[in-house]
């Protein structure tokens, strides 16, 4: 066996055994390409089907002919939450708040369309989600008792998010083993979020609205005072919150060969994307406030939060790849990845409400801008993976990853109830003619998270985390000519 390309895995396999405290993906979805995802993810440097252009674009330069790739990938998640700290007469499920999805589990889907167009140029089409969130925590109804509705719900209840992209790209080889790849895509993204307001135990600070119930329902008296003495006979409210946005986004990669070697590289890199978003927000309450029939007729509920326009910015990180892979064991491939993804662009997300006085000129509660702060840090992911053909028809893989999550304490909660991840997968393929089937399966064990943040307190979102999910997926990709 020549070592020599063992020698070249040196430094990626020191990498790994140094970097203990790094950080992860959040909402990043980094498990598409069926047949990637079987071996952890580690395909920057093989990106040889039509995942290439999720994963290194400059693939589809040395893959011949028509080829048409469809992935699909269901997620079921199970999150539960022990507050720590809850209100007084909080009832606790035995097993804890349960989060979950409606329907419960969510589908993912992409595809992928190459062709050769010369023997140099070749162009591809994608259609996949690289960012995406799921979150649902509304175990009550508006008229439940409040003891036994979920307690974090004033951080929020209910989240999703989705990012579209739709990728044409161009690739061309620099030489016959040495290509590049570019895309410009059409990124569409789609976000709601559920969240209670009028919080009963919010009264160290209260925001200029409650100050303004205040002086409306105790006339002359100290407006902190008078808000603390009636915070809890409010009633609950409910936020709702939906927008979408088109933007664009950008995609590079770069491959190289080695055959001699039986060795290759590659680097990716996709764009961070601004996401300018706008849309609509509605509010709800429940009509058992006691404080209710004491607001003056003309500034009732529904004229200080008035169903509006919204607009606002989020922003999903960048995302850099660096992975090897060798074939220098007979028919055997084993790859390495490491991908950094940008979430230090992730601090905030603003709302601007656009009726901000009343139809007398008077300030709504809703003022210009909200902003939600999580103050992401970012992540690093590391993916190890293998591929073994066992006959001319058949492969099987196998793969691990790990993430250190890139929320902080001060975030954890209802939309990101995340923690560190290690990731285990076996796949298949089997060929039949032209067409290839593959699935996976991949169990994502989360380390349980403890969070104990005074600034969370009022929010009752400190408390224990538990949380595992598995995915399973599959694939077919159908070929009309054999890669080079």
């Amino acid at each position: 066996m020549n070592r020599q390309p063992w020698i070249r895995l040196l430094p990626v396999m020191a990498f790994i055994a140094v970097t203990p405290a790094l950080w992860g993906s959040a909402f990043a979805i980094n498990e598409l390409g069926t047949r990637a995802q079987g071996m952890g993810g580690a395909f920057t440097a093989i990106a040889d089907d039509g995942s290439a252009l999720f994963f290194n674009p400059a693939g589809i330069a040395f893959q011949k002919g028509w080829q048409f790739q469809m992935d699909n990938m269901a997620v079921i998640g199970q999150f539960r939450f022990f507050p720590s700290d809850p209100p007084p007469g909080q009832q606790i499920p035995e097993k804890g708040f349960h989060g979950s999805v409606k329907p419960k589990f969510i589908p993912v889907a992409s595809m992928y369309m190459t062709k050769d167009l010369t023997k140099r140029w070749a162009f591809g089409f994608a259609g996949y989600s690289p960012f995406g969130l799921a979150s649902n925590f509304t175990n009550f109804n508006d008229g439940d008792p409040a003891n036994t509705k979920y307690p974090g719900r004033f951080a929020g209840s209910r989240a999703k998010l989705l990012s579209l992209w739709m990728q044409p790209t161009f690739a061309f080889k620099l030489t016959e083993n040495s290509a590049i790849a570019g895309g410009i895509a059409f990124v569409h993204t789609y976000i709601f979020l559920e969240q209670s307001i009028l919080n009963p135990y919010a009264v160290d600070d209260p925001n200029q609205l409650s100050l303004d119930l205040a002086r409306a329902v105790f006339p002359g008296q100290d407006p902190r005072l008078a808000y603390r003495s009636f915070a809890r006979l409010l009633p609950e409210g409910r936020l709702r919150a939906a927008a979408t946005a088109n933007s664009p986004g950008f995609s590079l990669g770069w491959l190289h060969k080695v055959p001699d070697k039986k060795f290759q590289v590659g680097l990716m890199w996709r764009s961070a994307v601004v996401n300018h978003l706008r849309g609509k927000a509605s509010f709800a309450f429940n009509r058992d406030g006691a404080l209710l029939p004491f607001l003056p007729s003309d500034r009732g509920l529904e004229v200080l939060f008035p169903n509006q326009d919204i607009g606002g910015n989020f922003v999903t990180p960048g995302t850099f790849v660096a992975g090897v892979s060798t074939t220098a064991i007979p028919k055997t491939t084993l790859a390495f990845d490491a991908r950094l993804q940008d979430f230090r662009r992730f601090v905030d997300f603003p709302i601007n409400f656009t009726k901000n006085v009343d139809a007398k000129g008077r300030p709504t509660a809703t003022e210009p801008e909200q902003r939600l702060n999580f103050n992401f840090r970012n992540s690093i992911l590391l993916h190890a993976g293998m591929e073994r053909q066992l006959n001319e028809r058949t492969w099987f893989r196998a793969g691990y990853s790990y993430d250190r999550t890139p929320v902080v304490d001060e975030s954890v909660g209802p939309l990101f109830p995340d923690n560190n991840r290690h990731n285990f997968t076996v796949g298949a393929t089997r060929r039949v003619g032209s067409v290839e089937f593959s699935m996976f399966y991949q169990a994502m064990q989360m380390v349980n998270r403890t969070v104990n943040v005074p600034a969370n307190r009022n929010d009752f979102t400190n408390g224990n985390y538990n949380t595992f999910v598995h995915l399973a997926g599959a694939g077919l990709r159908i070929v009309t000519g054999q890669p080079k």
